[in-house]
């Protein structure tokens, strides 16, 4: 099946959520290796960080390949899911800055442009051509729901 226009659109602005993601990860570094060498417990831990970053990255890629080139509804939603996530971490990250708990830098900008990249791709998820590449067809929303044994159990019914 030749690929969708929405599933190209997703995957355009996936990976370039991702980059932005990266580059995020690249300038935060330092706060971050800060972060974990400040437990006792992971001071000597140094692997934690890239470990995690290395399993994120190995994920990204998965759920990539698996809406925009071997369709799966399971990858589809862990997607949606995830821009959900990342949705309420964005509010959360406003929120901060508008109390003033948080100042507004730009690996934060970059990180809420970021954000918004991903929850737009996942949009394109739900489009009616996307839904065909994943094995639904569009023209099965218009029509209600139906068991395919709700006619032929109606007298065995308990």
């Amino acid at each position: 099946m030749i690929r969708p226009v929405a599933i190209v659109r997703y995957e355009r602005l996936y990976w370039a959520a991702f980059v932005l993601d990266t580059v995020v990860t690249a300038m935060t570094w330092t706060q971050r290796e800060a972060i974990v060498t400040a437990y006792p417990m992971l001071a000597k831990s140094t692997w934690i960080l890239p470990t995690f970053q290395a399993i994120g990255v190995a994920v990204t890629v998965l759920l990539w390949y698996f809406t925009a080139r071997a369709p799966s509804v399971v990858a589809k939603w862990v997607v949606v899911v995830l821009a959900g996530l990342s949705l309420l971490t964005a509010f959360q990250t406003l929120g901060s800055f508008v109390t003033g708990s948080a100042t507004l830098g730009t690996a934060s900008i970059v990180s809420l442009i970021a954000i918004a990249l991903y929850v737009a791709a996942a949009v394109y998820l739900f489009k009616p051509a996307s839904k065909a590449w994943f094995g639904r067809d569009a023209r099965a929303d218009a029509a209600p729901y139906t068991d395919a044994y709700s006619d032929t159990d109606k007298g065995n019914a308990a």
